[in-house]
């Protein structure tokens, strides 16, 4: 909840060394890649909006695969506009 760099030192180092296998691997990772951690804990952006329409897209995709041609597809993700 906190974006505060001290903190995820602080889990990082707690964690690294967990009797719960896998807290230690998650700190484990976070330490590999402390570079984009420590960027998505100092940054206020986030990527969430194009993450949350790309999973839905896919999703679409799934659903329809083998069921329709590519009019019905790009039909399913046209938006109406309503007035």
């Amino acid at each position: 909840m906190k974006k505060n760099m001290p903190l995820l030192y602080l889990f990082i180092e707690r964690y690294m060394n967990a009797g719960v296998k896998e807290l230690a691997s998650f700190a484990n990772g976070l330490s590999k890649d402390i570079q984009a951690v420590e960027n998505a804990v100092a940054s206020r952006l986030s990527n969430g909006f194009v993450e949350g329409t790309n999973n839905k897209i896919k999703m679409v995709k799934r659903t329809m695969y083998g069921r329709c041609g590519k009019e019905l597809l790009s039909a399913k993700l046209m938006y109406e506009q309503v007035v």
